[in-house]
């Protein structure tokens, strides 16, 4: 049988790691797989699967196929089954849970828009998310879960803007 990559992102990988399996291992396999490999050093028994955006885990009985992981899928792991996000911007502080495999594109698109602080569309491209305390500007395509760690399943962000005009 054929192997699938699968890009893999988590609670204490660095960046994005690429794996092959068979499309017809379970999620347990998966995650045991990762752990031989040193990708995770975490609690096997406590970790859950996602696929990218997606706010459910993946039952560790079903196989890739069925649970809809295919050739190339970004999929993430953690122990964290919601991140706490929090969003800070001209003085005002939102707070939302989100899968740890949403991505920073989807919780800024959030951040901005209508149920949060309702940027108007230029205004929305002109900022992004950035850690509290921190320069770090996180790739819209990192999974939050990338920048937290279980117990601490919570992350707070500053929409800045993306450049300042000095005058």
């Amino acid at each position: 049988m054929k192997k699938i990559e699968l890009f893999i992102q988590g609670e204490g990988i660095k960046g994005i790691v690429l794996i092959e399996v068979l499309p017809r291992n379970t999620i347990s396999e998966l995650l045991k797989r990762v752990k031989d490999d040193g990708i995770i050093n975490n609690d096997f028994e406590k970790l859950m699967v996602y696929l990218e955006d997606e706010e459910q885990h993946i039952d560790s009985g079903m196989c890739l196929e069925e649970a809809g992981v295919h050739h190339r899928k970004h999929v993430h792991i953690h122990r964290c089954q919601h991140i706490e996000v929090t969003v800070n911007f001209n003085g005002q502080e939102k707070t939302i849970s989100f899968a740890p495999s949403a991505t920073i594109k989807r919780i800024w698109k959030w951040s901005t828009g209508p149920h949060c602080f309702d940027l108007a569309e230029v205004d929305a491209s002109e900022h992004t998310l950035q850690i509290c305390g921190t320069n770090n500007r996180p790739d819209e395509d990192t999974h939050v879960g990338s920048l937290v760690t279980c117990p601490d399943c919570a992350i707070c962000f500053d929409l800045v803007p993306k450049k300042r005009v000095e005058g």
